[in-house]
């Protein structure tokens, strides 16, 4: 007999434990298994079975209760690998999550430890001809008969040019058989044409060498302008590891972005690609997922969740755009994509490269310590110079009375790029036709009912959306409060942008790329294939189209709000400003034509705008690390930031302040400030109070915050929960 230790689905904090049953036989560890819990038929995941020569009736006698019986095992072999069940350990201790959710994180829907059921496999009929048989057919079967005979292999049902009652009926004679052949779900149905390497410049060569030799654990940090091929780094990077015999793991932040990762990497290594992100059918990840577990690629490229991938014998792992906040988990289990790479990385020990334009203050500070290994590439391929950078002062625009969104140069330089035929990017970051809706007569602005946060305005459909809970309601006519007819948008949205662009330029032709334009399946390839194809002039979109993106006949960019990130209350304020325009900025002038840039703003003298327009990462570094260093933010210091939320306003700030007390009692030499509450105070109904604690290294900090975890998130009665995040990126 055995015992059986199994992680149910559930999970919760207060299940974050193995349950033991009994089998007959043994069951290998990682496997699914289907068990009776408290009434209910649930799926578990094995952690450990253990032979006992103990009797049943002894069990339960030293143990206190019953044991029940596995009641089917549901899989062969196990789901993960040894490293990835190492992983799966791994991120739940970094983040404090119960292990069972870092497996469902971890796995596609279909292999996923929980009753929820998937798709399956997907099948093809096909037929063949039987031979050496005669049969009594009519002319119509026998020409048909004939016709699948003489293709001497089987043939897909739907290519064959006759009626189904004839195929029918010549299966029932037994002149044909059916066949069903698996076939493997493709996002990207066609094979673009294939490319060979391109020569590399001495800097590029100098990278290419340095990261592949030798293979073995380093950090690699790929700091290069836009445009000074990074991406045939990569490339030609992963082409001497895969010689070698081994695989490499290629990720980028956005979904955006992964289409034209994947052209690349397919152009030059074919059906050997793999690609794992979250707008794939649940059938594709499947798919995709088993034809790396059947070491059918050498390469998966994708978005966050293809850390997980279950390669074996990675010699590479690259993430580009290392800078990226979309690379940091913001729901539990929360991780930041790097950890995770770094453990693997030095699991296979090979080189963990992290490539941008605009490093993270806290890499390029590691690169200068010698922690990193640092490879510049500070010129653009083709030699072409960057493109040219104006600053418009918005408020100078408003005393000559210009109150459009657009500036008189950002208009001049749009028309003016039209007209000779060229393409523009235009970035708002904010989604929506306004902000908000506000009365006229006694200033009411329309909240949602559900968060601290004012409804947007998405004319489209006309109606009024909460951007955090997903509430909408439709437009009001009238105000609420004071039942005046004039109410009416404020500020502006994509969808305002691209109104007023056709009204005020009629030879505009816009693409809108946002997430209200790109949440169904396959529409960010549609809109970077039409704009490729010059199907419109002019890409108006939020930051996923500021990343990446690689069009020749881009000449002329233009930045409509730059203040928006940098008005947000958080240390990284700058730093996320700064690497929005230079990446956007360096989507211009990438080919043979030169490029310009139109940055609108109301503070033209701040350091991250001027350093952005003129390219200087190294002067705003300098002048980063300063105000870094006066705050105490990192990289001198880490960060821990403690969320507890719960319905009962005043039971949150009392726990809150008891959180901060406990805090200050056990853990020496930490910076613990607050609790305030949080910048949305009330979200999804739920009051909100944050707490930050800086400090450098503490034993006694991270055992504390292991035992509030378990104290406020085991235990329901204590009507609140709490959440930890470590090196927090999110500030609401």
């Amino acid at each position: 007999m055995y015992i059986v230790e199994v992680l149910i689905e559930h999970p919760v904090q207060s299940l974050d434990r193995p349950f033991s049953y009994i089998s007959d036989t043994p069951v290998l560890k990682g496997v699914r298994v289907k068990v009776a819990f408290q009434n209910r038929h649930v799926i578990g995941y094995v952690e450990k079975c253990m032979e006992t020569e103990k009797t049943l009736e002894e069990l339960e006698a030293e143990n206190g209760y019953a044991y029940k019986e596995i009641e089917e095992i549901i899989d062969e072999t196990p789901l993960l690998n040894s490293e990835l069940q190492q992983v799966a350990s791994y991120l739940s201790q970094i983040s404090l999550s119960p292990k069972i959710a870092c497996l469902q994180t971890m796995l596609p829907m279909q292999l996923r430890p929980n009753s929820q059921k998937g798709v399956g496999k997907k099948y093809e009929r096909y037929v063949q001809a039987v031979e050496s048989m005669e049969f009594k057919m009519t002319p119509k079967q026998k020409a048909c008969y004939e016709f699948i005979k003489n293709t001497h292999q089987p043939m897909k049902l739907k290519e064959v040019p006759f009626s189904s009652s004839i195929i029918k009926k010549l299966v029932d004679m037994h002149a044909l058989d059916m066949i069903d052949v698996e076939i493997y779900r493709q996002h990207y149905e066609t094979m673009p044409e294939k490319s060979n390497p391109l020569t590399l410049t001495p800097a590029q060569k100098k990278a290419v060498s340095g990261i592949t030799e030798p293979l073995s654990f380093k950090t690699c940090l790929l700091f290069g302008v836009t445009g000074s091929g990074k991406t045939e780094v990569y490339l030609q990077a992963a082409q001497k590891v895969i010689d070698k015999k081994k695989t490499v793991m290629m990720l980028v932040p956005e979904i955006a972005l992964t289409p034209m990762m994947v052209e690349r990497f397919k152009e030059r290594f074919g059906y050997r690609v793999a690609v794992l992100h979250s707008r794939l059918s649940q059938g594709e990840k499947y798919d995709e997922y088993r034809r790396i577990l059947e070491k059918q690629v050498d390469i998966v490229v994708g978005a966050r969740s293809a850390i997980f991938a279950p390669l074996e014998n990675i010699g590479l792992i690259i993430l580009d755009e290392e800078h990226d906040s979309s690379y940091k988990q913001e729901s539990a289990p929360r991780y930041h994509t790097k950890d995770i790479a770094r453990f693997r990385a030095k699991y296979h020990q090979c080189p963990l490269v992290f490539g941008s334009a605009t490093p993270s203050i806290e890499s390029f500070a590691r690169a200068q310590k010698g922690v990193y290994e640092l490879y510049e590439l500070n010129q653009r391929i083709n030699l072409q110079e960057m493109p040219k950078c104006y600053l418009v002062d918005m408020a100078k625009e408003v005393e000559r009375r210009n109150y459009s969104l657009f500036s008189n140069l950002l208009k001049k330089k749009l028309i003016d790029c039209i007209r000779k035929g060229h393409q523009a990017i235009l970035l708002l970051n904010r989604r929506g036709y306004a902000p908000y809706i506000q009365c006229k007569e006694c200033g009411h602005v329309i909240k949602c009912p559900h968060c601290d946060v004012t409804l947007t305005y998405h004319k489209d459909s006309n109606t009024l959306k909460c951007h955090y809970c997903d509430y909408s309601q439709p437009m009001v006519s009238t105000c609420p409060e004071c039942h005046s007819r004039y109410i009416q948008p404020m500020g502006y949205g994509t969808q305002k942008a691209e109104e007023m662009l056709y009204k005020e330029i009629p030879q505009a032709k816009v693409i809108r790329m946002d997430v209200d334009t790109t949440q169904r399946k396959g529409t960010h390839e549609k809109i970077l294939k039409a704009f490729q194809n010059k199907e419109a002039n002019i890409l108006l979109g939020t930051q996923m189209i500021a990343k990446g993106l690689d069009f020749e006949n881009v000449t002329f960019v233009g930045v409509l709000n730059a203040d928006q990130t940098l008005n947000i209350p958080d240390f990284r304020a700058s730093e996320k400003t700064f690497q929005l325009l230079c990446q956007v900025s360096g989507r211009s002038g990438r080919g043979q034509k030169k490029g310009e840039v139109v940055i609108q703003t109301y503070n033209p003298s701040h350091y991250a705008l001027t350093c952005a327009s003129k390219h200087d990462y190294l002067s705003f570094y300098k002048h980063e690390m300063q105000y870094r260093y006066y705050g105490n933010y990192p990289p001198f210091c880490r960060l821990i930031a403690i969320e507890i939320r719960g319905k009962e306003e005043a039971v949150v700030s009392e726990r809150a302040q008891t959180i901060v007390k406990y805090l200050k009692q056990q853990a020496e030499n930490v910076h613990v400030l607050g609790p305030a509450p949080s910048l949305i105070y009330r979200l999804r109904d739920d009051y909100r109070f944050r707490i930050l604690i800086k400090y450098k290294q503490s034993d006694a900090l991270m055992e504390a915050c292991q035992m509030i975890h378990q104290h406020y998130n085991k235990d329901k009665r204590q009507k609140i929960s709490v959440v930890i995040d470590f090196n927090p990126y999110s500030n609401i």
